[in-house]
């Protein structure tokens, strides 16, 4: 029994005319499953464990249409990497990988994850180029930001409990520190600090950003319980550096998914439960 279904063509998808070989695609799936056996201790004998297999083929098939789709984004707006640059990061990995001392050399790290000296050069410069695309379609610093505190409650006949006292004059953070079950919050009166829209699951922040700055939502459920809101203040503000990583990447991976939606893709091959 083979783990997994290996397509019997020549190419698995074709990028704007531009053919993803099986080859190629072969290559990139022995790395992923080498990843996730070494990094998870897999025991492919367990038949569990070769349910994930198809979604995982078509994870890394995804991952090659996307590099592509991304060479070719750069070659129209002329970015380009220079080998200078792909040679020093080359260089630098050989000098990680030595000294780790996971592999015995170079030609056995490459071994063993499926790689070649090209392949290698490849992937580091699709990474430089995904690095200069994404400086060049950056999202803005500052956003509209909410500074917001929370009530936490497993129920929600608490979370009524915690209304009801509020009504009744009882203090925000006397209560946050009372009931909620936020640890990382409750200490500090429930306050969550600023943070911008993207960052907290939808209904909380749907919540969050309707509110007036001084106002107390309803109870607002979520998959981690009945959350009680209370708005501080509103404004623009510039982005801290974690948080604007995060939005960073949500903004680029926006683009991505917008420019791949225009292009002809075809996918020639759908990965099938192993037999």
């Amino acid at each position: 029994m083979k783990l997994v279904k290996i397509p019997d063509q020549k190419n698995v998808a074709v990028v704007e005319g531009e053919e993803i070989s099986t080859a190629a695609y072969l290559q990139e799936l022995n790395r992923a499953l080498y990843m996730v056996t070494s990094q998870y201790g897999v025991d492919w004998n367990d038949p569990q464990n070769l349910a994930p297999l198809p979604a995982l083929q078509e994870q890394v098939l995804d991952q090659i249409i996307t590099r592509v789709v991304l060479r070719q984004l750069a070659s129209k707006e002329g970015v380009s990497i220079d080998s200078k640059d792909v040679e020093t990061e080359t260089v630098a990995l050989q000098g990680r990988v030595q000294q780790s001392g996971q592999f015995a050399d170079w030609a056995t790290f490459l071994k063993e994850n499926s790689l070649t000296d090209e392949s290698v050069r490849s992937l580091i410069a699709d990474n430089l180029l995904s690095d200069a695309m994404n400086k060049r379609h950056a999202a803005t610093t500052s956003a509209e930001q909410v500074h917001a505190s929370h009530i936490l409650v497993a129920t929600q006949e608490t979370g009524q409990e915690v209304l009801d006292k509020l009504a009744q004059g009882a203090a925000f953070a006397d209560l946050a520190a009372q009931y909620s079950t936020d640890t990382g919050s409750k200490d500090q009166g429930g306050d969550l600090g600023w943070f911008p829209r993207g960052v907290m699951v939808s209904a909380f922040e749907q919540a969050a950003f309707s509110l007036e700055p001084g106002k107390v939502s309803q109870l607002v459920q979520t998959d981690f319980g009945y959350h009680i809101i209370l708005v501080q203040e509103k404004a623009v503000r510039e982005l801290e550096p974690a948080l604007y990583q995060q939005v960073q990447q949500q903004f680029f991976q926006a683009w991505i998914e917008e420019q791949q939606a225009k292009m002809k893709i075809e996918r020639l091959y759908t990965f099938a439960s192993p037999k």
